[in-house]
């Protein structure tokens, strides 16, 4: 069913060649907004996976180039099918201008058909303080494919002889899809530094509404309203330079879901879509090879700034780094005044503790010098009154020795012999 030419196969491994120069050439981070921005989805411009959504770039010029690859097993026996027959590519490149609208072109496959895309924006969130969303009308498959399918492989082309024709298999003939007309609203939420989500609903004609009479063929099971669209996803930043971002939708037709991860501007996706499809069964309907069964889709993408790039400007990475280290230090600031309250509580707890301890210690201290003062004042007393009253002398003890024995009267003094 689909052919590649070999000059176009290399399309894909051109691209990613592209992409590793210019992001070693340019050295930028992905663009400095306020809001995180939003990767380009797999055929058109920013969005989700595959839907829209309400934002421009408030940068002027920045672009977005994206190439993807879906899963299609058109074959009958699925082991005869080689790399270039398995995978149906794309690639577009998506730029915005004055914050207000984007435009780009996609090539659809390996064929290639291409088509003109576009978004306006009508109504910004940051204008009425975040009360409404932002509001966008655009347009998909501007150009000479009218009846692209919501795969983008309606239009085939086929070898005659030594050339090859374009050719439209006769059951995609009903489709009318150029242009495809849509509006959008979408909703932010969190943190555009910390976790940030955000919620996306629209509706849309052509690509999103029309089956060209296909029925069940066309699609099983997954829409919820004729044309009507949704989605959301929720954004990490796990370093300074990088973000995981969680998708997930329902594009009209089936829901998708998936992740995409961005270093310095570079970003890697892997998707699933029509998840509630199921496993592939032919057997189902005539175009079950194409539609109605799970399918595996993986993105590789580039965001710049023309501007820089033209100037050969490389200080975006240093300006993004010191834009993010002015939030971080004004969030470290805040929560360092926060500690201090906090410590400042603390210490005036601390230090009521502290005077009720020294008080009761000061008047125990003061109740042992008045004790030892009092101690000392009888001692004074008692040392004067001895001093004014001393004790009597005592009475010497009588000698050991006998008296003297008195003269006898019987005797005569020699004097008067």
């Amino acid at each position: 069913m689909r052919t590649m030419r070999s000059a176009v196969g290399l399309m894909p491994r051109a691209l990613a060649a592209s992409l590793l120069l210019a992001s070693a050439a340019a050295a930028q981070d992905a663009p400095t907004v306020q809001r995180t921005p939003y990767p380009a989805t797999l055929q058109f411009g920013t969005g989700l996976i595959n839907i829209p959504v309400a934002w421009v770039s408030p940068r002027n010029a920045d672009m977005w180039l994206n190439t993807s690859a879906k899963t299609i097993e058109h074959y009958v026996n699925v082991d005869a099918m080689n790399w270039a027959t398995k995978w149906n590519t794309n690639i577009a490149i998506d730029t915005h201008w004055l914050g207000r609208f984007s435009a780009g072109v996609a090539a659809y496959s390996q064929n290639p058909e291409w088509g003109f895309f576009g978004q306006v924006m009508l109504l910004r969130e940051e204008q009425f303080g975040g009360v409404v969303p932002s509001v966008a009308i655009g347009v998909r498959n501007l150009g000479p494919y009218d009846h692209s399918d919501r795969l983008l492989i309606a239009h085939d082309i086929a070898l005659q002889g030594v050339e090859y024709e374009e050719e439209v298999a006769p059951f995609f003939t009903e489709l009318k899809s150029t242009p495809t007309l849509y509006a959008v609203a979408t909703k932010e939420f969190g943190s555009p530094l910390a976790t940030s989500g955000s919620f996306s609903v629209g509706w849309g004609n052509g690509i999103f509404s029309d089956d060209g009479g296909l029925g069940d063929e066309y699609n099983m099971k997954g829409t919820l309203v004729e044309g009507m669209f949704l989605g959301g996803r929720v954004s990490f930043h796990p370093s300074l330079n990088t973000s995981v971002t969680v998708l997930a939708e329902n594009d009209a037709w089936d829901w998708n879901a998936g992740v995409l991860l961005d270093w310095r501007g570079i970003s890697l996706g892997l998707y699933g879509t029509e998840l509630e499809e199921g496993s592939r069964d032919p057997a189902k309907c005539n175009l079950c090879r194409v539609y109605n069964y799970r399918k595996w889709n993986v993105s590789l993408g580039y965001a710049g700034n023309l501007i820089d790039i033209s100037r050969g400007v490389i200080l975006r990475t240093r300006v993004t780094e010191l834009t993010r280290e002015q939030y971080r230090l004004r969030a470290e600031i805040a929560n360092r005044e926060r500690r201090i309250q906090a410590l400042e509580v603390a210490l005036r707890r601390a230090q009521a503790g502290e005077l009720a301890d020294i008080a009761r210690r000061r008047e125990e201290l003061e109740r042992q010098i008045q004790e030892e003062r009092d101690a000392i004042r009888r001692a004074e007393e008692r040392l004067q009154n001895i001093e004014r009253n001393p004790p009597p002398p005592t009475t010497p003890p009588p000698s050991s020795s006998p008296p003297p024995s008195a003269p006898s009267s019987s005797a005569t003094p020699p004097a008067f012999r």
